[in-house]
């Protein structure tokens, strides 16, 4: 069966609580967990092994050039925050969501690497930290193989869900989420909830990022299905 490959980015923001994560839900047609609510991510296209697309900052990505760009285009797809920089490596941090380049990546009209090389930026991984890596058991009918950013939200940008593949994007305190994903007011896939989990245990921003920079990246296979439940094996727990 195939295992594609996928890359997630949890958008962080500091909030009077703690911390904010930026979650969107998956729209209904949706093949895949359809009403979920997910972080902003995808698979892997062909597009994202393009090496005319320059980027600046995978000497500290710990994981391959094609993931960070995928991160880094479904970001921009899914929730319109784009993470690039001058050539002189100035981070463009003012960006509008409703910019129709957006629409012309997320169409296919245009690709990552032509839409960057148009207005003579560079794709910027700097503000990504890898986070976890998970691949679906094989007990599933559709297996990814997913790489978890973390980052911090830009304070010149607006997440905006892109009203096709996602819709109703808030900003919410991850023990709030798992509070409502229990409620069953927030569908939550399990590898969503156990990251909200170990989101909930930071109060700033800084103190996650901090952790996500020096933190092991162990591979999770869980065991079980949807329907019984997955379990971590527990001496992963609380380790990955």
């Amino acid at each position: 069966m195939e295992v594609r490959p996928a890359a997630t980015v949890m958008l962080v923001r500091p909030a009077a609580a703690g911390i904010e994560v930026f979650m969107l839900r998956r729209s209904r047609e949706s093949a895949f967990a359809p009403d979920a609510y997910v972080f902003p991510g995808g698979t892997l296209e062909t597009q994202d092994l393009d090496e005319r697309t320059a980027v600046v900052g995978l000497d500290a990505a710990r994981c391959g050039a094609g993931l960070v760009i995928a991160a880094l285009r479904e970001l921009f797809e899914e929730c319109g925050v784009l993470f690039a920089c001058r050539p002189d490596r100035t981070s463009i941090i003012e960006w509008d969501a409703r910019d129709p380049d957006r629409e012309r990546l997320r169409s296919g009209k245009v690709s990552f690497a032509r839409l960057l090389d148009e207005r003579g930026w560079l794709a910027d991984a700097r503000p990504l930290h890898l986070f976890s890596h998970w691949i679906t058991p094989a007990s599933e009918s559709r297996r990814y193989d997913v790489h978890f950013f973390v980052a911090a939200m830009p304070s010149g940008q607006k997440p905006v869900a892109d009203a096709a593949e996602t819709h109703d994007g808030i900003w919410i305190a991850p023990a709030d989420a798992l509070t409502r994903a229990a409620n069953g007011e927030l569908f939550v896939l399990y590898p969503t909830r156990k990251h909200l989990e170990r989101l909930s245990a930071f109060d700033r921003v800084e103190a996650l990022l901090k952790f996500a920079r020096a933190k092991p990246i162990i591979t999770i296979l869980p065991t079980g299905t949807q329907e019984d439940g997955f379990v971590l094996p527990p001496e992963l727990e609380d380790a990955w």
